[in-house]
């Protein structure tokens, strides 16, 4: 990190204070942002500079370059400025920016908002030349951050463009300040008081004026002008000498500075504009020479656009202006000697340890091989403070077949490729990095890029080779390497549950997620625990997925990020397990806010597999409790899966719901459409992978009345879920068994069956099959009650308990919503009274009278069992009525 960025530029001795523009830019502290955008040279940064001194501001200043786009750095350097205001402030976002996973930049502003909200005082956040900042993903930071800004904290953005923000919104909401070129130009007062009493250049009213008219009050033109009219006896032909645009009066005006330099600074001045950044060393090192402080001090004295950029004045810059004007006449100059001096300052920062910067040059001449070579002393630092942009953007720059000579570097970046869902640009670079790497032996290296290998592969579930690249990693590694070694037994996780293997899928989840703890790495934790709690519900375990995610949850909340988990889409998955473990359970109540929450989590999701998962379990969730959002999901469903290939098992699924959904309306005939149009047949080999369409499949086979292949089939299915030993399918099956054997009159067998999948449901509590079957088990339950009540079996009274329980609590649901629903003018009441709306302009606006109105808040407050508007309001929104 460069300190010197955080530095707030200093105004000089000669500047023109402005004090008009001071009265509005202190109204910007009554608004969220202040913005001063104009062309170069207009001197935003030194009016910013000089109103923060002047009226003694708390501030954090970061000087932006090009070198920012990277949203880790720039959201680091901004915490850094702000804990010299705040020494404690930040330490969560920056920890959990500090790693391989990539957060969303909606959590980490959350974390950085929350912060701000412990600091009792205004204070700015100033963003200079942020024209240079493109990156997407800090644009969409600041629009979060700007949407939720604490009342005390106002943002500046000093830039020549406008940016990407709801600048309109702002400006509407009366929350933005703007000054512009306008606003900034000097007036003919401000250019006397520069030339006549600060640099004591005696010009005329008219003289003032005609430098007012021909640089339109540019400020740079101005100090270029004062500069070159230094020692010239007539003041007014030299005015009267230049004029057009702004372009042109800078080429002459530079020409004129430079003509009047001494010896040797003239020299100093072009070969020095090719740094960004400049100190007296690095100035002997590039040019040779052993005065550069003597030279440096006379620039600054002599007002030639040095920036100073710390309090010792070691370090300067040139506005950037002048020095893409020297820039341009040195090239035109001795384009050869430009090389040389990047050789020389990318040599001189290397020796510093400044391996950054370094790179910043050689890649400025195309020296590609001494650029890969400085990046490797670098990349491992930089993946592991998550750094991801900026690997990306040195991977974009540099040459594929130059990558490929580095393992080191191919690791890293293939990694991040990998992550950003791009499996077939990052192969070839790990298997060039796995060739090189087998013929020069490292043994860490090795065992690092197997591991890399084995979570490519599992992306494309090629178990084989995921086995193969994991056996490499764990010969490789050793156990003072807990996140490689996390992400080795995950792979062999995937792996396990790819040959479904579930068991073992489980015990490789569980050993991925001790050394995800050991590695403190919040984002590998939820990813390992999500594909445990998943096969612990597949394996019927439900009490253990769901203490799986809420032990997370709960770790999360002690480190200070609660937060993230219910505004990162990652965390969507995680609420989605919890949702469906909750309504095995018939908590519907709580399985619709843990949905309620996936779903709302997924919508930034690009992951289509977690969509279509959040999508069928949601619409399925709302269809039990009435909600006509149901049917719009259901096409949102429909459109994603017309759109996008999915794997076998997630098809077979969504075939499965599909067919669910046929069943409730009676359209077996269509439903059987659906199951053929989409591959199935009665006769081919049943898998983990497409058994969901099935099962769905069996019961439309019982509806039917086709009972002799709906045996063949349920015994099939009830092998493979054996072999597989998951309760959670083989309690559905025996249920459908039941149903089947009731339906050939075998009641004896019928009872026998639903009794064992109560058994079995009886530990976790999985009593969700039963209630869906309900209509057609409801004779069987009440006889397995008596049994219950006069001999010992082997369920549990508990489960007894809650099946009744959870059926009373159905019925009353369903009689409520019977009894209870609104109607049409009851509605329109309830949402206009959630606009905010008071009874006389609901009247007004439903051309109804105010007691009609009285009438209609009366009955939603009987039909929603509530006492006032709040209460009808939020409990209409929870149940999905609004």
């Amino acid at each position: 990190m460069l300190l010197t960025k955080l530095h707030t530029p200093s105004t000089g001795k000669n500047y023109v204070h402005r004090p008009h523009l001071f009265d509005q830019l202190n109204e910007g502290l009554n608004r969220k942002l202040i913005l001063v955008s104009a062309p170069a040279g207009f001197g935003k940064t030194s009016l910013i500079s000089d109103w923060i001194s002047q009226h003694k501001i708390s501030k954090a200043w970061i000087s932006l370059d090009k070198g920012d786009n990277d949203p880790v750095g720039f959201v680091s350097y901004l915490i850094t400025g702000i804990q010299g205001i705040h020494q404690g402030f930040g330490h969560a976002a920056l920890e959990l920016l500090k790693s391989p996973n990539k957060p969303t930049p909606e959590s980490i502003a959350s974390l950085f908002i929350n912060d701000l909200t412990e600091i009792d005082k205004d204070i700015l956040l100033v963003l200079d030349d942020f024209h240079l900042i493109s990156n997407s993903e800090i644009m969409v930071f600041l629009s979060f951050f700007l949407e939720h800004i604490p009342e005390r904290t106002h943002l500046v953005i000093s830039t020549r463009s406008d940016p990407p923000l709801s600048l309109a919104r702002l400006r509407s909401q009366n929350e933005l300040i703007e000054l512009r070129s306008r606003e900034l130009s000097f007036s003919a007062k401000d250019i006397s008081i520069l030339f006549n009493k600060k640099l004591k250049i005696k010009l005329s009213e008219e003289d003032l004026y005609a430098l007012e008219t021909k640089t339109e009050g540019w400020i740079a033109g101005l100090q270029l002008a004062a500069l070159s009219m230094q020692g010239t006896e007539d003041a007014a032909a030299f005015i009267k000498a230049f004029a057009g645009n702004n372009r042109y009066i800078m080429d002459y005006l530079i020409e004129e500075v430079l003509s009047v330099q001494q010896d040797g600074v003239e020299d100093f001045l072009l070969k020095t504009s090719v740094l960004e950044q400049l100190s007296a060393s690095l100035c002997n090192s590039v040019l040779d020479r052993n005065d550069s402080q003597l030279v440096i001090e006379q620039l600054e004295s002599r007002n030639m656009f040095m920036i100073p950029l710390d309090e010792e004045r070691k370090w300067y810059r040139y506005h950037h202006l002048f020095a893409d004007l020297l820039k341009q006449r040195l090239l035109m100059k001795d384009k050869e000697v430009v090389e040389e001096i990047h050789i020389r300052a990318s040599n001189w920062f290397e020796k510093q340890n400044m391996i950054d910067l370094a790179v910043v040059h050689s890649l400025e001449i195309r020296d590609f091989d001494r650029s890969i070579a400085l990046l490797n002393q670098r990349i491992e630092v930089l993946w592991e403070n998550g750094n991801h942009s900026a690997i990306i953007r040195y991977g974009n720059q540099l040459p594929d077949d130059v990558i490929k000579q580095h393992p080191l570097f191919c690791l890293y970046y293939a990694w991040i490729l990998i992550a950003d869902g791009q499996t077939e640009k990052a192969e070839p670079f790990l298997l060039s990095a796995e060739e090189i790497t087998k013929k020069n032996y490292q043994k860490i290296l090795a065992g690092k890029i197997a591991v890399a290998m084995a979570w490519l592969y599992s992306h494309k579930e090629y178990s084989d080779k995921i086995f193969e690249y994991c056996k490499t990693a764990m010969e490789n590694l050793g156990e003072d390497d807990p996140m490689w070694i996390s992400w080795a037994w995950f792979s062999y996780g995937v792996a396990y549950f790819s040959n479904g293997e579930l068991v073992e899928s489980s015990q490789a989840f569980s050993k991925a997620l001790e050394f995800g703890k050991k590695s403190g790495n919040i984002f590998l934790m939820s990813t390992i625990v999500i594909r445990l709690a998943e096969n612990e519900q597949q394996l019927g375990h439900y009490k253990s997925a769901y203490k799986t995610c809420t032990d997370l949850l709960d770790l999360m909340n002690k480190k200070g990020y609660a937060q993230i988990a219910k505004a990162e889409w990652a965390f969507a998955p995680l609420y989605l397990i919890m949702g469906t473990t909750q309504f095995a359970w018939a908590d519907i109540d709580g399985a619709y806010d843990s949905m309620k929450t996936a779903f709302n989590l997924g919508k930034n999701s690009k992951d289509v597999y977690l969509k279509v998962f959040i999508l069928m379990f949601y619409s399925y969730l709302l269809n039990l409790r009435g909600d006509p959002r149901a049917k719009e999901l259901v096409h949102e469903l429909e459109e994603l899966m017309s759109q996008n290939t999915v794997p076998p098992f997630l098809h077979s699924m969504y075939v499965g719901w599909k067919i669910y959904f046929l069943q409730l309306t009676n359209e077996l005939e269509k439903a059987q459409e659906v199951f053929q149009e989409n591959g199935y047949r009665l006769g081919i080999k049943i898998t983990h992978a497409n058994e969901s369409a099935y099962l769905s499949y069996a019961s439309i086979l019982l509806d039917e009345g086709r009972l002799d292949e709906v045996e063949s089939l349920l015994s099939e299915l009830r092998a493979l879920a054996e072999a597989g030993k998951r309760v959670e399918r083989l309690i559905d099956i025996y249920i459908l068994y039941s149903i089947y054997y009731k339906l050939v009159g075998n009641r004896e067998s019928a009872i026998t069956y639903l009794m064992q999948a109560m058994e079995m449901a009886g530990e976790e509590n999985i009593i969700t099959y039963f209630i869906s079957r309900r209509a057609q088990i409801e004779d069987l339950l009440q006889e397995i009650y008596r049994i219950q009540a006069t001999k010992e079996t082997r369920i549990p009274g508990e489960l007894i308990n809650n099946l009744q329980l959870a059926f009373k609590k159905r019925d009353q649901f369903l009689k409520q919503r019977e009894e209870g629903e609104l109607s049409t003018r009851e509605l329109d009441t309830l949402r206009l009274m959630a606009e905010g709306l008071m009874n006389q302009e609901v009247a007004d606006r439903l051309f109804i009278s105010l007691n009609t109105v009285k009438t209609h808040v009366r009955n939603i407050y009987l039909k929603l069992e509530v006492e006032n508007r709040s209460q009808a309001i939020e409990k209409a929104r929870k149940a999905g009525i609004l």
